[in-house]
């Protein structure tokens, strides 16, 4: 049986209200990570003096623990920065504000033994803004591939294919999204999705922006990363039908 070593990655800025609850998950986590990196963008309130207050507990749990604070051009830079930081098995990102199920680790670790894989996701509590819960659960589409069915939150890379790849940072709502789907047509990588609720993931940041102006340059990004990675222009409706679906649904639960 293997026992991976997992790297979570939590990346933030001015999260002083939200910083905590997210650490507590991965320190109160039933099976250990290897290790925990906190990239903070130089904030301006106590984000980076509550993160410092966790380190002795994750020194007595023997989990390698660092925090770096400093300027950075958005979030898939501080993003990169913390795959290249990474020295486990496999990377996940939790970003402020989200947080794990008690068992995530464990569950992913359980899925792996059961067959190995390079990439896994699974399902999440979508919180929405007037605090309801949506359950979105993953699944693997043919078509067409969408974001619908993928939940970045719940993701984890193998490390050597994330420090290969990275982030595009061109895109600044879905270079994760535009990560998964390069990786799907990548010859040799074995994807499987966990059945299970890994990560809680509030409704909030760049992606739920409801202003028209935003859900269009969503839209246009979006099929961007289609189109980029060799799909076609039917994707345009997915694109735009999506993005203002969405919000639409935001909307109504505002």
């Amino acid at each position: 049986m293997s026992d991976l070593r997992f790297t979570v990655v939590t990346v933030c800025f001015n999260a002083e209200k939200v910083i905590g609850k997210t650490i507590e998950s991965v320190l109160e986590q039933h099976y250990a990570p290897y290790e925990y990196l906190i990239f903070d963008g130089a904030s301006t309130d106590k984000t980076v003096d509550i993160a410092e207050g966790y380190r002795e507990r994750f020194e007595k749990k023997g989990i390698k623990y660092a925090i770096r604070s400093e300027k950075d051009s958005g979030i898939y830079n501080a993003m990169n920065k913390g795959v290249k930081a990474a020295t486990g098995d496999f990377i996940s990102f939790l970003n402020a504000g989200d947080w794990y199920q008690a068992d995530a680790l464990w569950k992913v670790n359980r899925f792996y033994n059961e067959e190995e894989f390079d990439l896994t996701y699974g399902g999440l509590h979508y919180i929405n803004p007037d605090g309801s819960v949506t359950i979105k659960m993953s699944k693997m589409d043919k078509f067409p591939v969408t974001s619908r069915h993928w939940n970045h939150p719940s993701m984890f890379l193998r490390r050597e294919i994330y420090q290969k790849y990275g982030f595009d940072e061109r895109f600044k709502a879905y270079a994760d999204f535009h990560l998964y789907t390069k990786l799907r047509k990548v010859p040799g990588i074995k994807i499987r999705v966990i059945p299970e609720i890994i990560t809680n993931f509030p409704a909030d940041g760049v992606s739920t922006d409801v202003k028209m102006k935003k859900v269009l340059a969503r839209g246009r990004e979006k099929y961007r990363i289609y189109r980029d990675n060799g799909y076609g222009v039917i994707y345009w409706l997915e694109s735009y039908g999506w993005e203002i679906l969405k919000s639409v649904y935001f909307r109504m639960k505002s």
